[in-house]
């Protein structure tokens, strides 16, 4: 077997703050879709829907 990735303290520190960064990022994603589905009529909203889902 390989000796495998090592990684140093430096870049595991980096690592787990970029798994935070994304999350964040993610969670502010749905967090403004969710206020746009909010205040957006059903009809524009699911008609996007349709088109996503037939490609």
């Amino acid at each position: 077997m390989g000796t495998g990735l090592k990684l140093t303290k430096a870049d595991l520190k980096e690592l787990e703050e970029e798994i935070i960064r994304n999350r964040r990022q993610r969670m502010e994603f749905v967090t403004q879709y969710c206020e746009w589905l909010k205040k957006t009529p059903n009809k524009v909203w699911s008609k996007q829907q349709k088109v996503l889902l037939d490609q």
